[in-house]
Parts: structure tokens; C-alpha cells; sequence
């Protein structure tokens, strides 16, 4: 997971080069290319899951990676950038909209208790939907900066060879977080929505951080907004194409609760609000220590 970690942030820094060569803008980058390679480590590692019929360690990790993406990330980067996240504009408004609609659709999963290729077809179809939306409400901003092409093509082979590896750590993942949830006793689901979860969400930290210290707040938003996106429609979608499995019900109906609750703060943040403080951040990473301490079967009671 570290590794994946470390081989995320690099690839980062190449999409970031390739974007700059193609002309794209920076808040593009952040919506569209940035969100989507920072959830390869999710990608990566549900669909292995799926396709070793751990259906349920494929949704706990996504909608787990979605409750650190909103709760624990967000917290943190405000923590350590020391920089509160204001919010003006409309464009962080209708993002933070598709997040909430996205983090409803696990439900039909709850309804049904099994990833089918119908649920996969309609999630692809969303994410190409949003991403045109997002695209196009981004296309008249003027690119980062510009580069080499020479530049450009080194940055697109470091790219696919991390890409490769990142696939390559995600299968020791799946395989050693199936040995840990059995011997503990365990569903899969709990350990992709803890551990896993947490972990394939590191390069979302790192970059928000970065972003936050340049106060570049619509990206920062963009990347943990399009990430939740992505990893609800892109790679469930994916997951749900190469699985048939079960899912475990009861598991994922715990993570659900948090997941529409931490994107309900986001919206409140986002659309009332209009800024995440050092005391909203607090709020957020307390909502996370609950969510993981129920996972594995601490209830606090007050």
C-alpha cells in the first residue's frame, strides 16, 4: 500500500506534465485527469477483488476510500497545509451535486446484494457524462504552463511503467487483505473499507495538500470531489463488469450511512457555508474515527 502510495504520487506528477503539453487547464486537470489517476490505486485493486470473486472487498474499498476521501483527507490537508479551504463560485456547487448523486447508487447494491453488468454499463455511462459536463464547464481557462514535447513523451513512458506497477502492488494487496480478513474473522468488505479504503486514498492526501498550500482551492475540491465520482462510477462500474459475486449486505449498509453522511457535510460546507475550517476539519476526522471503530464492532455510546 505504500508503494502504491508513492508510485500514485509520481504518476501524478507525469499527468500533470502530459495536461500542460496537451494545453489543458489547470482546474481540468484537477476534475478530470488528476481525480481519475488518483483513483487507479481503487481501480487497481476492486478489480482485481472482482475478478477473484471478492465482490464485497471491491465495494467496501470504493465506498470506503469515498468516506476517507470526505472525512479523514479533507481533514488532514487542512490540517497540515494550515490553509481553510473558501469556497466562491458555482463550479465546486455542481460537482459537490454529482457526488451526492453518485453516493446514492451503491443503494441498488444494498437492493440487490450482487455487482451485475447492467450496474456496470449504466456506471460507465454516468462517469462519461460527468466528465463531459466537467470539461466543458473548464474549457476556457488557460493551460498550467507550457512544456516540451520531448517532456511530454518521457512523462507519458514513466506513466504507463508506474501505471504497471501500481497494478502489479494491487494484486499482493487483494491477496494479503483476504489472508488478514479471514484470520481475524472479518468480512472482506470491512477490510476494504478500513484499511484498503484509507490507504488507496493517499494520493488523493498528497495532492490536496499541495493544493491547498498554493491555495488553489477548486482543484483541491476537484480532485477529492472527482475521486469519490470516479471510484462510485468508473471503478464500480468497472468491478461490476468482471464480478458476479455476492456481496456482504450488512457490511455495506454500515458504510452506506456514512457515505451519505459525509457527502450531506460536503454539500452543507460547499453550498451554505462556503468554507471548511480547522474546526470543520476536527469534525471530519472524528466522523472517521466512528465510521472505522464500527467497522470493526467498537458502538460508542454516550
Amino acid at each position: 500500500m505504500v508503494l502504491i502510495g508513492i508510485f500514485s504520487d509520481r504518476v501524478i506528477r507525469y499527468v500533470l506534465v502530459i495536461s500542460s503539453g496537451l494545453g489543458l487547464s489547470e482546474v481540468a486537470a484537477g476534475f478530470i485527469l488528476l481525480s481519475l489517476v488518483t483513483s487507479l490505486p481503487e481501480l487497481s485493486v476492486s478489480s482485481l477483488a472482482a475478478m477473484s470473486g471478492e465482490a464485497g472487498l471491491a465495494v467496501g474499498n470504493i465506498l470506503g476510500s469515498n468516506v476517507a476521501n470526505l472525512t479523514m483527507i479533507i481533514g488532514l490537508a487542512v490540517f497540515v497545509s494550515k490553509s481553510a479551504i473558501s469556497l466562491k463560485g458555482g463550479s465546486q456547487k455542481e460537482l459537490v451535486q454529482f457526488l451526492f448523486i453518485s453516493s446514492v447508487i451503491p443503494l441498488f447494491i444494498v437492493q440487490r446484494g450482487t455487482l451485475t453488468p447492467v450496474l456496470g454499463i449504466v456506471l460507465l455511462v454516468l462517469f462519461v457524462y460527468f466528465s463531459l459536463i466537467i470539461s466543458r464547464k473548464t474549457s476556457k481557462i488557460e493551460p498550467i504552463e507550457k512544456v516540451k514535447r520531448g517532456e511530454v513523451a518521457f512523462a507519458g513512458v514513466k506513466f504507463l511503467a508506474s501505471v504497471i506497477l501500481i497494478i502489479l502492488f494491487s494484486k499482493f494487496t487483494v491477496d494479503n487483505a483476504i489472508v488478514i480478513a479471514e484470520s481475524f474473522g472479518l468480512a472482506p468488505s470491512i477490510i476494504g473499507a478500513t484499511v484498503i479504503g484509507l490507504g488507496t486514498s493517499l494520493p488523493e492526501l498528497a495532492t490536496t495538500i499541495q493544493a491547498l498550500k498554493k491555495r488553489l482551492f477548486g482543484m483541491a475540491l476537484g480532485n477529492i470531489f472527482g475521486s469519490c465520482i470516479t471510484n462510485v462510477t468508473l471503478v464500480l462500474g468497472v468491478s461490476s463488469l468482471l464480478s458476479f459475486s455476492e456481496v456482504h449486505i450488512l457490511a455495506v449498509e454500515n458504510i452506506m450511512f456514512y457515505v451519505l453522511l459525509s457527502s450531506l457535510i460536503m454539500w452543507y460546507f460547499v453550498s451554505v457555508s462556503e468554507r471548511i475550517t480547522r474546526r470543520s476539519a476536527l469534525l471530519l476526522c472524528v466522523i472517521y474515527v466512528f465510521f472505522v471503530l464500527q467497522q470493526i464492532g467498537i458502538h460508542l455510546i454516550f
